[in-house]
């Protein structure tokens, strides 16, 4: 008798068995490595079989927080058993919205400077997830080595995002080291951004471009500004790369969506939200992007050192995947 008792009693309190389980996902905007994010963590659940009979509601926020607030709104009156956040302002907006609902955040650069955790590791509260906390000096010293000579490196970022004033801060100190001034250039639109980009393009010797999600949506502007300027830009994000960038040099989001799924995949099977850890992924995550194209058509000679080392090369039009 105690033992069926056990079972109903386990059974009443597991996500895993609700007669209908509703995720709700949702990404500040749609670009190629948070849509690489939200693949990983469905392909996650599929492989481990917890999509049958589950309804997936994904809404994307259009880079707006109203909306975003809304969506959060939204999903905790919809009574969804789980709510995925893809990137920091739906992480916050989701964070608002619910104490009670679990949470699991993914591509949220700082968790900690953003409220939604007090430390990696457990926490109490309902919110757990995965970091991309990029690593900035690292990225700035790769900058340096390509451009011995660059004085000046613009950083484009929105000023509304958490994750890029946490990464501004973390990109004037390494500057700093590195005997480099970083140049402000901010938007807090698409349209603000390109504007402060033609604005400020000719004071500075290359671009950095962190996991701002603004830069994300509109890097194709923002690389055609900086190559007919003849300025490079290395970005913090290979899908950002890829959009116009010289190199990029970042964690693979599809990774961190299967490591989000982990979580999610748990949470489901009935383990309590402030039993998991919130992290960041390790090094062996990282991917090098190198553009010899776009690098020949700004007349810049890259080292072979690092050409070698390089985990996606675009030649000749044609991207190819170094194993």
């Amino acid at each position: 008798m105690k033992k069926i008792l056990v079972l109903l009693l386990v059974s009443l309190f597991s996500i895993a068995i609700f007669a209908e389980v509703k995720i709700g996902i949702t990404a500040i905007v749609e670009h190629p490595a948070l849509d690489a994010c939200r693949e990983g963590v469905l392909d996650l659940l599929e492989e481990e079989g917890l999509l049958d009979g589950v309804i997936v509601d994904f809404q994307n926020a259009q880079g707006d927080m109203k909306i975003a607030k809304s969506i959060a709104d939204q999903f905790v009156s919809d009574g969804v058993n789980l709510i995925v956040a893809i990137a920091t302002p739906v992480a916050q907006a989701c964070a608002g919205a619910t104490k009670n609902i679990p949470i699991v955040f993914s591509a949220v650069t700082d968790p900690v400077g953003a409220g939604l955790i007090e430390k990696l590791g457990k926490n109490e509260g309902n919110i757990v997830g995965v970091s991309d906390m990029t690593p900035v000096l690292t990225q700035l010293q790769l900058l340096k080595f390509v451009l011995p000579d660059a004085l000046k490196v613009g950083f484009v970022f929105n000023p509304s995002e958490a994750n890029s004033l946490t990464l501004l801060d973390l990109a004037k100190q390494a500057a700093e080291q590195l005997g480099m001034e970083i140049i402000e250039i901010p938007g807090s639109t698409t349209s603000e951004m390109i504007t402060s980009m033609n604005a400020l393009i000719d004071e500075v010797d290359a671009i950095y471009i962190g996991t701002d999600n603004t830069a994300a949506s509109s890097i194709q502007s923002l690389g055609t500004i900086a190559k007919n300027a003849g300025v490079p830009i290395i970005a913090a994000d290979i899908d950002i790369a890829r959009g116009g960038g010289v190199i990029g040099f970042g964690f693979n989001y599809y990774k961190i969506g299967l490591k989000t799924g982990e979580l999610v995949a748990e949470i489901l099977k009935g383990t309590p939200v402030n039993e998991l850890e919130s992290g960041i992924l390790s090094a062996d995550s990282l991917d090098l992007y190198i553009n010899l194209d776009l690098a020949s058509d700004l007349e810049l000679e890259l080292p072979e050192s690092l050409i070698v080392k390089a985990d996606f090369i675009v030649e000749n039009g044609q991207e190819t995947e170094i194993n």
